[in-house]
């Protein structure tokens, strides 16, 4: 964003004061390419299957044996073994195609209110 800037002080602004805009301009591109790069480094990638095996999701469609859930934000056709009514926690094993086979999930603890 910065470096755009940096190009419209150069082509609208009056002389001397084009150039020092767009020198700062573009050091504060440089920063900001550095800050995200920094920061994004270590970040693991959030997508694939890889990532869907192991998380925990909801019902939103009994499953008996098939319905839906909704898992990292995402509609899933899923399959379970066993009958599960809607708003079940369930924790997917594995992933066969576009359905996604789950187990039942323990909740998480619901800590009291202090």
């Amino acid at each position: 964003m910065f470096l755009l800037l940096a190009l419209l002080l150069l082509i609208f602004v009056p002389s001397p004061w084009n150039l020092v805009g767009a020198v700062v301009s573009g050091f504060l591109g440089i920063l900001e390419v550095g800050y995200w790069h920094r920061r994004m480094r270590h970040r693991k990638v959030q997508t694939g299957a890889e990532n869907l095996v192991g998380a925990i999701g909801e019902v939103t469609e009994p499953l008996a044996p098939l319905g839906q859930i909704r898992v990292i934000g995402e509609l899933w056709q899923a399959r379970s073994s066993s009958e599960l009514p809607r708003g079940t926690p369930v924790r997917v094993v594995a992933l066969n195609g576009l359905i996604v086979e789950v187990e039942a999930a323990e909740k998480p603890p619901v800590l009291p209110a202090q």
